[in-house]
């Protein structure tokens, strides 16, 4: 993405104009006294970019403001963004939009929602429907589209953050902000692409259906073992009547019992009980001979662990073979090793050979199995003794309940298709067919890249650092935050400094930019706003000084340095980068520095909004 601020525009209450000109592929310095309106200018770009709140100043600012503005280059096509200026804490939807870059000369007109453009610039920013939060908190949804606002969270230090210990990133304060950076910071940086992470929700959607499938399929699996057990006892209750025959098997009950519902016939057989009698003899048989082979299995497994606990015993003999010139040997020497030795061979064999024992016997105990459960189910649809209805009014009243069951067992057998199974397998195929590149690896590299990244800066601005110049960088991913790590050692220094703090702050937002524009992530504007980064040197309060002493003017010295380097290194590589910084520092301090622009001195009566626009009011 190429990027890069030209204008901001104030239209004054009193009809007047203010603007203030940046170049691209510069560090854009506005310097001056306190109470300017230099903060303000970060603020009103936020204002400007849609935020829902804003910070800009009452007092001297917004009281004699009408419109705030910026022109802005974005992909070689030139924009401007009116927003009309907020009414006191409320911030107003009233925005205008020029998609040629023109700037209205006078008060601009309301020609768009806030909403449309957004979704409009959004484009520009590579956002699209699939640009998607891969997983939820309390204040940002997950599957929600990312605001084109989370990625700047990587644009902007402003003076809240640049010099504190543990907070690198603004607004994280706000439970919108602070669940976003997590949750787009890989997006924004380039360790994940929103293919990748569209696949992995869409892995995810599978799973969820799979396991709603799988509930469904086992709740009709119970509610169909459930029928068949009602089936059983119906076709058994119809044999005990001699409704249908003794042999008849589920579906051939079934196919009688709707022969007996339609044409009211009957199969008489006298023989049921006797039918039964011989299955159940069969079972017992079945179940005999089962317990046998695994009682022989069982016996068959000791005998073979017996085998081995004396070829165990006999190993001394392989050690007396190998030793047999260092033994005193008696007459029947030879006779007693000879003896063990065959005894030995034979037990060797015995415990390598594989019988047909060892590969059958599971085999024909399995088979025995099944024709075990053929029985009982066989069994299970014979009565034990045979039955006679009471009279006619009986036997009919049975008939129309078994024809009312008939009728549930067709639809159940419909149902049978195991429709969910067929559905699961589909989805078990798409699944497998969904790639996802695992990000840890990603993670992993990342880090290691920017630490030797930020390493660099870390040794150019070593004379800033002092005690810490030969300390090493550490990335701490899971807070996003720079730490310094003390050479070759785990230990992680607590540094007490606002000056190193500050020095922390531009080195991990320049690191993030330098291989953004490196891996080409397409998310991130190319510019970087910074509120005095000077601030530590400045004091505070009662303790602020007139100027700057001789120590701290070449820490101010080495941090411009970095800048400019910066905007050079980038420019090398055939990308562009723009900074616009405020400051209270004097010009003199980056002469030489041929990427550093002076944009204008906030001194002597000229400010954001200066005293020559407000003496002529509308």
């Amino acid at each position: 993405m190429n990027f890069h601020f030209d204008n901001l525009i104030l239209w004054l209450c009193n009809g007047k104009m203010r603007t203030l000109t940046f170049l691209p592929n510069k560090v854009n310095i506005i310097t001056g006294d306190s109470n300017t309106g230099k903060t303000a200018i970060l603020d009103i770009i936020d204002y400007c970019l849609f935020a829902s709140r804003h910070k800009i100043s009452d007092s001297m600012i917004n009281e004699n403001v009408e419109w705030y503005g910026i022109r802005f280059t974005i992909n070689e096509k030139c924009y401007v963004i009116a927003r009309k200026a907020p009414s006191g804490n409320e911030v107003s939807y009233d925005y205008h939009f020029s998609s040629t870059g023109e700037v209205p000369q006078t008060f601009p007109e309301i020609n768009i929602t806030d909403t449309t453009l957004k979704s409009s610039l959004e484009a520009d920013f590579s956002i699209d429907r699939d640009t998607k939060v891969s997983y939820g908190g309390k204040a940002v949804k997950a599957g929600s589209r990312i605001s084109l606002r989370y990625f700047l969270l990587l644009n902007t230090i402003s003076q809240d953050i640049i010099t504190h210990s543990e907070e690198f990133f603004d607004k994280q304060k706000d439970q919108r902000y602070r669940e976003a950076l997590p949750r787009t910071f890989d997006l924004a940086v380039g360790i994940d692409t929103a293919e990748n992470i569209l696949k992995r929700e869409k892995r995810e959607e599978i799973k969820r259906e799979i396991k709603k499938l799988e509930r469904e399929e086992s709740r009709q699996s119970r509610k169909q073992e459930t029928f068949y057990s009602q089936l059983t006892d119906i076709i058994k209750t119809a044999k005990e009547y001699n409704l249908v025959s003794e042999e008849a098997d589920m579906d051939n009950a079934v196919t009688q019992l709707k022969q007996m519902v339609v044409q009211a016939e009957t199969h008489i057989n006298k023989d049921v009980p006797q039918q039964y009698a011989r299955i159940s003899a069969e079972i017992n048989k079945t179940s005999r001979k089962i317990r046998n082979l695994q009682r022989f299995s069982g016996e068959y497994k000791k005998y073979k662990a017996n085998l081995k606990e004396t070829n165990e015993s006999l190993k001394p003999l392989d050690f007396i073979s190998n030793h047999y010139d260092d033994i005193i040997k008696t007459s029947i020497y030879h006779d007693i090793i000879l003896s063990l030795k065959e005894d030995h061979t034979k037990i060797k064999q015995a415990i390598a050979s594989k019988t047909p024992l060892d590969n059958n016997i599971s085999d024909i105990i399995k088979s025995y199995e099944g024709k075990l459960k053929a029985l009982l189910d066989q069994r299970a649809l014979l009565p034990e003794e045979v039955k006679a209805f009471e009279n006619d009014k009986a036997k009919y009243i049975y008939i129309g309940e078994t024809k009312a069951k008939l009728d549930l067992y067709g639809q159940e057998k419909h149902a049978d298709k195991n429709e969910e199974h067929d559905k699961i397998g589909k989805l078990r195929a798409n699944l497998e067919e969904l790639i996802v590149e695992p990000v840890e690896e990603r993670q992993e590299v990342f880090i290691k890249v920017l630490d030797e990244t930020i390493q660099e800066y870390i040794t150019l601005c070593s004379s800033a650092l002092k005690n810490y110049a030969q300390y090493r960088s550490s990335f701490n991913y899971k807070e996003k935050r720079l730490q310094i790590r003390k050479p070759k050692t785990s230990f992680i220094e607590n540094a007490g400094s606002s000056s190193i703090h500050m020095f922390l702050h531009l080195f991990l937002f320049l690191g993030l930019h330098e291989l953004i524009i490196a891996r080409k992530a397409p998310y991130v504007p190319p510019f970087l706003i910074i509120d005095q980064f000077s601030r530590p040197y400045w004091g505070e309060d009662g303790k602020k000084k007139e100027k700057l002493d001789e120590s701290d003017i070449s820490k101010v010295k080495v941090a411009l340095t970095l800048l400019n380097g910066f905007i050079k290194s980038a420019n090398d590589v055939g990308a562009d980068f723009q900074m616009i910084v405020f400051e209270h520092i004097n010009p003199e301090l980056w002469e030489g520095m041929d990427n550093i622009h002076l944009v204008e001195k906030f001194r002597d009566g000229n400010a954001l909004v200066p005293e020559e626009l407000l003496e002529i009011r509308g």
